[in-house]
């Protein structure tokens, strides 16, 4: 390489593309080197399901194709909304027979509500994935809030199992609502009122809804958390925190939130069914 002048050029770490141009113009000029930056978002890496996925290209002006890994929308994820709510009167042992019978692993030692999250967990993953494919949040923190608002004791509330409101999300003019008593956290105390919540018959729109909430630009820094951090609990809790901080929920114990999204990861290695090749 033929050093004329020192050239200052910007290399962002770890994001980089070579492209050589060679340009003639006289013989005094030898080979340019430009790097331009790939635009690739480290922070989305990890903490999402294995499955689900589908490959994209885009091409960019200058013609080279970037490959890009995004969740897929599974048309089919919208079922029952009642899973935990048909098991509800199985005692703890019929409860562990059941779960058996269908390759559950490992219940032999769990209690009732945390194997009523176990079957939560596998019935809803789809359609949490596509919380998470919507929204571009951990597919466990959307779990930790549908157990959170939309679950009582691994049994589904009447807000979801009635009227489709996964998030606990309050009325929306323009939709219907459902009135409801809730307990909110009014300078640190619980006060229990009377509430409107959105309302619909149709599984997808309240999903959507849902997502829409989570979409909102007061949010949008949750989701640029330091995702390499060295504790993964400590990620939980910042991004949940942040949701805290910005207004989704008045509950200041964002860390059983936190806890939450670690048990999701932990049932699905520990409980769920062994998958066939």
């Amino acid at each position: 390489m033929i050093k004329k002048e020192p050239i200052q050029t910007y290399v962002p770490e770890k994001k980089y593309l070579p492209e050589i141009i060679g340009v003639s113009v006289s013989v005094s000029f030898c080979i340019g080197l430009m790097i331009s930056p790939v635009d690739t978002n480290y922070e989305k890496l990890a903490i999402v399901s294995n499955t689900n996925y589908e490959t994209i290209y885009i091409e960019k002006k200058d013609k080279i194709p970037i490959k890009v890994v995004v969740p897929k929308i599974d048309e089919n994820a919208y079922g029952s909304r009642s899973y935990g709510h048909s098991i509800r009167k199985l005692s703890i042992s019929e409860f562990r027979k059941f779960l058996k019978d269908k390759g559950f692993r490992n219940v032999d030692k769990a209690d009732l509500y945390k194997l009523r999250r176990v079957w939560i967990a596998y019935n809803y993953e789809s359609m949490l994935m596509n919380v998470h494919a919507l929204t571009d949040f951990p597919v466990s923190m959307i779990y930790s809030f549908f157990i959170i608002e939309a679950t009582s004791n691994g049994i589904e509330t009447e807000l979801w199992r009635l009227h489709a409101n996964a998030g606990g999300v309050k009325h929306i003019k323009g939709h219907k609502y459902a009135t409801y008593r809730t307990r909110e956290v009014i300078r640190g105390r619980n006060k229990y009122i009377r509430a409107k919540f959105f309302a619909t018959d149709d599984t997808e729109e309240g999903i959507k809804v849902w997502a829409s909430v989570l979409n909102s630009k007061r949010y949008a820094k949750c989701k640029k958390q330091n995702y390499r951090m060295s504790s993964k609990i400590r990620l939980y809790e910042s991004i949940c925190r942040c949701i805290y901080v910005n207004g989704y929920h008045t509950d200041s114990d964002y860390k059983f939130r936190a806890s939450l999204m670690a048990e999701f990861w932990n049932i699905k290695a520990a409980h769920f069914p062994k998958e066939e090749n």
